[in-house]
């Protein structure tokens, strides 16, 4: 084998190829192009803004993170923040012409009560008679009479003092209860026709000796049919008449129940009763509709 002819084995396995601007490649004497390499074109590469992290909101009542727009936590249902929640506006109420009306009676009606418990408390220190006189507050007319019921009824009565005696108008005669020292004891008055009425008088036992020995009333409810009130009073332990001022329209029943008493005494060594004494009862007022 001649060494300068050799023929490189692999020389059929590999293809011709030219380094740029360098000489042509081995064994061929054409021109080959050189491969240059395209140099890229360059484009504006846009910036990729990062997300704005959420921020979050930490329950304080159980340490879970929560969105910020979250007001109560997904985890206990705590609300999260101090802001004041959104609250709807109440509605709007129209007073209906018979809900005005009612509101208009009630008002009335407080102002008759305050009326009538200012006299009583005015009454409780008085030990004389007062003017009969129509209450401002009420359509009673002008002509204010002495009341006469037809009956009265008692819780007891003594033989001989009977409750019949309260409404007969004579000083002489008087009701005492049957020796219960006044205890429950009530009585109660009827009239022919609904009255209405201003004042109620009522009058212990004028003779000294029989008032001290006697048990004396003390304190009273007053109630009558066509108002839903009792009409509380303390009287005076004194034989001098006592009004109480009432504020009925239309009435047929009076009552009057005895809640305390004022003990009976001796007196010039007389020994004290185990009744309760009351001499008179009287109405002051107008008839319904007259």
């Amino acid at each position: 084998m001649d060494e300068g002819n050799t023929i490189d084995p692999f020389d059929d396995l590999f293809e011709a190829f030219e380094l740029e601007d360098g000489p042509p490649a081995r064994g061929d004497d054409s021109a080959v192009p050189s491969a240059r390499a395209e140099k890229p074109v360059e484009r504006p590469v846009e910036p990729v803004s990062a997300p704005e992290p959420e921020t979050s909101v930490v329950c304080t009542s159980c340490g879970s993170s929560n969105p910020a727009h979250n007001r109560h936590c997904e985890e206990c249902g705590a609300r999260l923040g101090s802001g004041p929640l959104p609250v709807a506006q109440a509605p709007m109420i129209r007073a209906t012409p018979g809900s005005r009306a009612l509101i208009v009676f009630g008002g009335v009606l407080l102002i008759v009560l305050v009326a009538v418990l200012f006299l009583n408390l005015r009454g409780d220190g008085s030990t004389t008679t007062t003017t009969v006189a129509a209450s401002s507050t009420t359509t009673l007319g002008p002509n204010i009479t002495n009341l006469l019921p037809f009956s009265v009824e008692a819780s007891s009565s003594f033989p001989g003092f009977e409750a019949g005696n309260l409404i007969d108008d004579d000083g002489g005669s008087y009701w005492n209860d049957n020796s219960l020292r006044g205890n429950n004891a009530w009585l109660e008055f009827s009239f022919a026709q609904p009255v209405q009425l201003t004042e109620i008088e009522l009058q212990n036992l004028t003779d000294e000796e029989k008032f001290r020995r006697n048990y004396r009333i003390k304190s009273i409810v007053i109630t009558v049919d066509d108002l839903q009130i009792e009409i509380p009073f303390q009287m005076n332990d004194s034989n001098s008449p006592q009004r109480v001022q009432i504020g009925s329209l239309e009435t047929r029943v009076v009552r009057i129940d005895v809640r305390s008493t004022y003990p009976a005494e001796q007196y010039e060594g007389g020994v004290p009763f185990d009744e309760l004494a009351l001499q008179e009862v009287k109405f002051f007022g107008t008839t319904a509709g007259s």
